[in-house]
């Protein structure tokens, strides 16, 4: 109520009201003027007067105590902390959705793959050719050799496996040797990795012949031969051809359409037509010898 009877507006209202009454007095002796003061002028001014003084009073709250302010503090504060966690897990939720989707175009692209959507956990810090770890294992249905790619193309395959977890070694480790071609020329070879190139995340593509007709910007795709990698899966395209230092044969450069060193998520092959076709043509193979000798 201070503040109200304090302000300017308060103050020139009242003063108002004085020189009126002030008038009505002056003309007390003239009942025309007078009536028309008071009936006309002073009677309204008097009420609009009491009207904003109660309405002040009205609007006007005591102010609270300190108990109420940090009551009302911790509230907020608990709401901030709500929202803040409605948030996270929104964005989780948002990057599942993402990768769920990505996978779905895998599945939906590959009606014969079984899918294992996984996420990248962690990265051993002394794997030189940027191996990773998943979170999906022998209980996932994940076992050795399985193949491993994102929506851009074959990152990898399965090494190791525990329960909850698998290990991938990279395509573009020395330990990985996936059957290729050159889509456009049909020039095969074997796709690998190179100490001399695996930190540019680069891999080079052997065995190639040396009449081949491959060129810069060729897109290098899977085989299929050998049975592990499912048939024209995206690995790369050819950045330049080159010859083998040790050997002196030719060999393409290929940068993957995926770089395996910053990948979070993957999906494991478990399943796909034509898997491990080799290794049952060979076992029938020795079927056959054994009858012979029998």
């Amino acid at each position: 109520m201070n503040k109200v009877t304090s302000g300017k507006g308060f103050k020139v209202l009242i003063t108002v009201v004085c020189i009126l009454l002030v008038l009505a007095l002056i003309t007390a002796g003239n009942s025309t003027v007078g009536g028309i003061v008071t009936g006309y002028i002073l009677n309204p001014l008097l009420r609009v007067a009491s009207d904003f003084t109660n309405s002040a009073e009205e609007t006007i709250t005591p102010p609270k105590s300190v108990e109420e302010l940090e009551e009302e503090n911790d509230k907020l504060k608990e709401e901030n902390r709500r929202l803040n966690d409605m948030l996270v897990e929104y964005y989780d939720l948002k990057k599942e959705n993402d990768e769920l989707y990505k996978f779905y175009n895998i599945k939906k692209n590959n009606e014969d793959f079984s899918v294992v959507p996984s996420t990248v956990i962690s990265r051993d810090p002394n794997e030189n050719f940027y191996g990773f770890i998943l979170d999906k294992g022998s209980a996932d249905g994940v076992k050795p050799d399985d193949p491993v790619m994102t929506d851009n193309g074959l990152v990898g395959y399965v090494c190791e496996v525990s329960t909850k977890s698998c290990k991938v070694t990279s395509i573009i480790s020395p330990a990985a040797q996936v059957g290729a071609v050159d889509k456009k020329t049909g020039d095969e070879g074997v796709v690998t990795g190179s100490p001399e190139y695996s930190d540019s995340g680069i891999a080079v593509m052997k065995n190639i012949s040396a009449q081949n007709a491959m060129k810069s910007g060729d897109i290098v795709v899977t085989s299929g031969y050998g049975g592990m990698y499912p048939k024209n899966i995206k690995i790369g395209t050819v950045s330049k051809l080159d010859y083998d230092s040790y050997t002196g044969m030719p060999v393409a450069i290929v940068k993957p359409f995926e770089d395996v060193r910053n990948i979070t998520s993957a999906a494991i092959i478990t399943n796909f037509s034509g898997k491990g076709d080799i290794e049952e043509l060979e076992e029938s193979s020795g079927n056959k010898e054994n009858s012979k000798k029998k």
